[in-house]
């Protein structure tokens, strides 16, 4: 999450998006969004996503060559994030600052 925070930082991504990720809150862009509920569908699912899950994907103006970049993305993260937390990658010095704690975890 940290890097990714300062990386959307760098690409002037808007920081109501980020925020809205980082807190676990919707996005208002019912787009961005419907790209991140079919993300985390796929994540959490291992990939068993309903027709419904990709048809809503479709709908909200995805196509099927982007529910693919979807499987692969999420693919290439879980092999970084494994390999760093298998080999304690240090944060690097750009990520100072953006530390994050899931939302659920934090205390009250």
């Amino acid at each position: 999450m940290v890097g990714h925070t300062q990386l959307a930082k760098m690409q002037n991504i808007d920081e109501e998006i980020v925020k809205s990720i980082r807190d676990g809150r919707p996005i208002a862009d019912a787009k961005l969004e419907a790209l991140h509920v079919f993300t985390t569908k796929i994540l959490r699912n291992r990939g068993f996503v309903s027709d419904a899950d990709v048809s809503l994907f479709l709908a909200a103006g995805y196509t099927k060559r982007n529910v693919l970049e979807v499987v692969l993305g999420v693919g290439t993260k879980i092999l970084s994030n494994y390999t760093n937390h298998i080999v304690h990658t240090q944060l690097d010095p750009f990520m100072k600052g953006a530390e994050w704690t899931k939302p659920a975890t934090r205390a009250p």
